[in-house]
């Protein structure tokens, strides 16, 4: 390989392996601020906080559904051996111009209906009104729920245009710079990114409750020597 052709790959793997952490990483933040309310003596709310809406709430699911429906037909084709069928197995073929753009699009069809599919801004609006939460602004109720899906249908285009992007570049940058001795895929990275993305926050979560847990000791002790002074 040459020179330039190989530092210009490893420059579009960094690349594509940033976005992905920041596809992974990346949401919205809705402020909710909960209202005073009073439950017996005690003064109960008060509270502002933030619902997460995630940017790629997906993950590489549409991915995985675009890539079966697509190779569907090519492998059915593989079966005849007629001219019809090899120019199937062409259109369909990883390579294509056809293949990318139905990819590019089954991408953010499935990155929508995927999302629909399990975030309910009606329950949570719903959820929010029964605990005395409101965003900033908007109404509760049915208000809420339009304003929450509005801004989720904002950020599943940017998050699915960019999921699209990601799956595709690896791709291209394979066919147009003709590299043969190594694969690189953008679902591959997808994957490998989420689930070292996963291993962190879940090393983080264990040493953030021995942090805690060393606190309360502490604490223990210090209370223990002075009910014994």
């Amino acid at each position: 390989m040459n020179v330039l052709v190989l530092l210009l790959a490893l420059v579009i793997m960094i690349a594509v392996v940033a976005g992905c952490v920041i596809l992974q990483e990346g949401q919205r933040r809705l402020p909710v601020q909960y209202a005073k309310r009073m439950v017996g003596n005690k003064m109960y709310g008060g509270q502002s906080t933030f619902i997460p809406l995630r940017v790629n709430t997906a993950g590489v699911i549409p991915i995985i559904f675009a890539s079966s429906v697509l190779l569907f037909p090519y492998t059915i084709a593989g079966f005849f051996k007629s001219d019809l069928a090899q120019t199937v197995q062409k259109a369909f073929s990883p390579s294509s111009p056809v293949y990318i753009v139905l990819y590019v699009a089954m991408i953010i069809f499935f990155s929508f209906f995927y999302t629909a599919v399990v975030f309910k801004p009606e329950d949570v609006s719903t959820n929010m009104k029964k605990n005395g939460g409101f965003i900033l602004g908007i109404r509760p109720g049915k208000p809420t729920s339009d304003y929450i899906e509005k801004v989720m249908g904002r950020i599943t285009l940017g998050g699915a245009v960019a999921l699209a992007v990601i799956a595709v570049v690896p791709t291209i940058m394979t066919g147009l710079m003709n590299i043969n001795t190594f694969y690189f895929g953008g679902t591959a990275v997808i994957i490998v990114v989420g689930v070292a993305l996963d291993t962190v926050h879940q090393i983080e979560g264990q040493l953030l409750m021995r942090h805690y847990e060393g606190i309360l000791k502490r604490r223990g002790g210090k209370a223990g020597g002075l009910l014994k002074l």
